[in-house]
């Protein structure tokens, strides 16, 4: 019999009581859960590693070294929800030296200042993020005072780089104790919670019976960094925001330096619209391995589009099958591009031809080779000050059996365009008029839209461009809509008071 999900077993594992019928699913989670956080639970599960990490993570967290034969059976995390003896932590460094850094975190942890001087680590900036979440100014001190800092934990595949670890800093990298307090209850087909979903260093996925919000571990406005150069070493913040405002805008260095080793949620739509606004942008991720990236054939089809637009089809033939959907914003390229792409590879003439009647080029136009007409050519005819296009569209649909009065989907033979808005309603999109009293990367918006312009993606950040613009008294106010303000009386003695 198949996995069944069960919200009494969950809470029972999550309680410490019983073991659920089956593990698959949320189950395993919340018995992970509920071994770490009950000693003596789930000790008849041992054998499979992940269950061994969490039982030994236990023991050495009740004060029991455990007996640990092979590697894979040393748990990461060994400082939540509870901390050991001092004393513990000691012997358990001189009998497995190669946990010397879990140990020297757990010290951050708990304020053991003696024993992490005894063990004689190199300034790791995971230690130090952890030390200054948990006020522990005296090691976080130490790591900060170092000559250099070193990346030898790693939060997100849970290893210890014994041998050569890179120097570093602190970036924001770590999954600190108050990150592990954010809770996501369990529920028929469980998915990862959104916050600090990258981070799984207690192998339960901070689940529970309840759920708690990312806001509350890290309270600190990420906002100002939006505007201000970086500093060397990152304050305690959420820095999905800053990732995927680096995307947005095709800022390389920003971006290189904070995307962490997987995209979260809305970075490759950000990529996307980076690439068709940042030429330089597209040409670093031209350069990238895409082998691992989910979405490595949007990232393709952008660059396509951007190198297209700069009049070099060298891109795109190397990668036929990532051809762009749209390739006329935010600029137009030579007629002569439009018309060897369209000879190339014949199956892009239609999208060429919208380019043509985006860009009034008619003579290339004529010249291409046949295609199929799209309602969406016919929308964008319309508002081209040439009437050729539009005459010439109808009497395409009609050869093509088109009734070209009647647009799509009612009348099926039109051509599919991906491209729903033309390129003036993309010219005349108005920012957004919502003003709120903070901001994070859900004020973020990214999806696949039909109306929109990015090869089949929207995207926009500017709720977040209000905040960023708004005097902070106006955000205070916490409305919805600006226009609000401006029928606010004080407001408008202020205004006057400016002389404005």
């Amino acid at each position: 019999m198949g996995f069944k999900y069960s919200p009494d077993q969950c809470n029972s594992a999550i309680n410490g009581e019983a073991i659920p019928v089956k593990l698959g699913g949320c189950h395993l989670f919340c018995v992970i859960r509920g071994i770490r956080y009950h000693h003596g639970f789930g000790t008849e599960l041992r054998g499979r590693k992940v269950i061994n990490r969490a039982l030994n993570a236990r023991s050495i967290m009740s004060n029991i070294i455990p007996d640990m034969t092979a590697h894979d059976d040393m748990p990461y995390c060994i400082w939540h929800p509870d901390v050991a003896a001092e004393e513990t932590y000691r012997k358990l460094a001189a009998q497995y030296p190669q946990m010397r850094y879990q140990v020297g975190r757990a010290c951050a942890v708990a304020g053991y200042v003696d024993l992490y001087k005894e063990l004689n680590l190199l300034p790791d900036v995971h230690i130090a993020e952890e030390a200054r979440d948990n006020r522990c100014t005296v090691i976080y001190d130490l790591i900060m005072g170092a000559e250099a800092k070193y990346d030898v934990m790693n939060d997100y595949n849970r290893t210890v780089n014994l041998e050569n670890p890179p120097k570093s800093y602190l970036n924001g990298e770590t999954q600190v104790c108050s990150m592990l307090e954010v809770k996501h209850a369990h529920e028929k087909d469980w998915q990862f919670g959104d916050s600090f979903c990258y981070f799984n260093i207690t192998e339960d996925m901070n689940i529970d019976s309840y759920t708690t919000h990312g806001d509350e571990a890290i309270t600190e406005d990420v906002t100002p960094f939006l505007y201000a150069p970086l500093p060397v070493d990152l304050p305690t913040v959420n820095k999905d925001l800053l990732i995927l405002t680096a995307a947005y805008y095709g800022d390389i260095d920003r971006y290189v330096r904070l995307r962490r080793p997987m995209m979260i949620y809305r970075e490759n739509v950000c990529v996307v619209r980076g690439i068709f606004h940042n030429t330089m942008f597209a040409k670093w991720w031209s350069l990238q391995d895409l082998t691992n990236i989910p979405v490595s054939s949007q990232i393709e089809a952008a660059i396509s589009a951007r190198f297209i637009m700069n009049n070099d089809l060298s891109y795109v033939l190397a990668h036929p099958r990532a051809t762009p959907d749209c390739i006329w914003y935010p600029n137009v390229a030579s007629w002569s591009t439009y018309l060897e792409l369209a000879k190339r590879i014949p199956d892009m003439a239609g999208t060429v031809a919208r380019a043509c009647i985006v860009a009034n080029l008619a003579a290339t136009y004529r010249d291409l080779p046949d295609f199929k007409p799209s309602w969406e050519m016919v929308l964008e005819a319309k508002e081209c000050p040439d009437p050729f296009f539009l005459e010439d569209l109808k009497r395409r649909a009609g050869e093509h059996g088109i009734d070209p009065d009647c647009s799509w989907p009612q009348n099926e033979p039109w051509r599919w365009d991906p491209i729903g808005c033309t390129v003036r309603q993309v010219g005349l999109q108005r920012p957004s008029l919502s003003l709120y009293n903070r901001v994070d990367a859900r004020y973020v918006v990214a999806d696949t839209d039909y109306t929109a312009i990015y090869n089949g993606y929207c995207c926009s950040i500017s709720q977040v461009e209000a905040f960023v613009c708004a005097p902070e008294d106006w955000r205070n106010k916490r409305l919805w809509d600006i226009e609000d303000l401006y029928k606010d009386a004080a407001l408008l003695d202020k205004f006057q008071q400016m002389g404005l």
